[in-house]
């Protein structure tokens, strides 16, 4: 039995907050939540077919990034669940901030049940549609991006396999020593960097750095392959801003819904 730990982004709606959308760039943002429905999703449908092969911890990381008193501001360093200090450039780049502290939360379940003698394999999962960055390097396609103990166990790969098979293609991105350095914090007053200030499709590897910011937010750098067998502990960032929505809808309604990875999460998990 998998033990799966899944967080997803639930964005209502992304103005950017106080780093605003413009140029008609906030046009579509209430599907900013498809991360989460996707989820939400895969639940209900393991729920529906009783699958027996998996074990599902699920959080739904809902907002809504709106500019008001209480905004986010960039500057701003905000300590993280895990107590890591994240220091804020972009507003705008908020779906990596609302998962951060569920994923820290899905470590310290696992590390709880590994102390109680639980030995039952597990794996955190994190679904958004993050970067635009991603549709840049693969188009209507998502991406995987895994740790170590993720790659190790070949999660991304039983991933892309599921999804090629029931017709939600996924790539396989390859997380890198780059990708953790990019948002290494650089003095004594922050940890970590959450974003730079451009855009992701103007980043170099801007759908693979995101999850290097989550697992030194989260608190999952201690859980690297290096860690140990007891230790270690798989992640996989999934990126579905590609894949989540179709688009090419006629005239000016908003584009038609994938369901993705909802099938591609059953192909993987279930053993049905």
């Amino acid at each position: 039995m998998n033990g799966l730990y899944l967080v997803g982004k639930g964005v209502t709606y992304d103005t950017g907050g106080i780093s605003l959308k413009t140029g008609g760039a906030m046009r579509g943002m209430s599907r900013d939540k498809l991360g989460a429905c996707g989820v939400a999703g895969f639940v209900l449908a393991t729920g529906l077919v009783q699958e027996p092969g998996v074990n599902i911890s699920c959080i739904l990381a809902l907002e809504r990034n709106s500019i008001g008193p209480n905004s986010l501001l960039p500057d701003e360093v905000v300590l993280s669940r895990a107590g890591v200090r994240v220091l804020i450039n972009d507003t705008d780049a908020e779906g990596r901030l609302v998962m951060t502290d569920p994923v820290a939360e899905c470590r310290e379940r696992i590390l709880a049940a590994r102390a109680a003698g639980t030995t039952t394999p597990a794996v955190i999962c994190t679904v958004a549609t993050l970067t635009g960055h991603v549709i840049r390097a693969y188009g209507l396609y998502g991406a995987t991006v895994a740790n170590g103990p993720a790659r190790g166990a070949q999660y991304d790969k039983r991933l892309a396999v599921a999804g090629l098979a029931y017709g939600d293609p996924f790539e396989n991105s390859v997380m890198r020593r780059e990708d953790h350095q990019f948002v290494r914090g650089q003095t004594d007053r922050e940890d970590v960097y959450q974003a730079n200030s451009l855009p992701s499709t103007l980043t170099d590897r801007g759908h693979q750095y995101p999850a290097a910011f989550i697992i030194k937010a989260a608190g999952l750098d201690k859980n690297s392959a290096g860690a140990g067998a007891g230790q270690a502990i798989p992640f996989v960032h999934v990126d579905i801003a590609g894949s989540a929505e179709d688009a090419h809808a006629p005239g000016l309604g908003l584009s038609g819904i994938t369901g993705s990875p909802v099938a591609t999460f059953a192909g993987a998990f279930w053993t049905v």
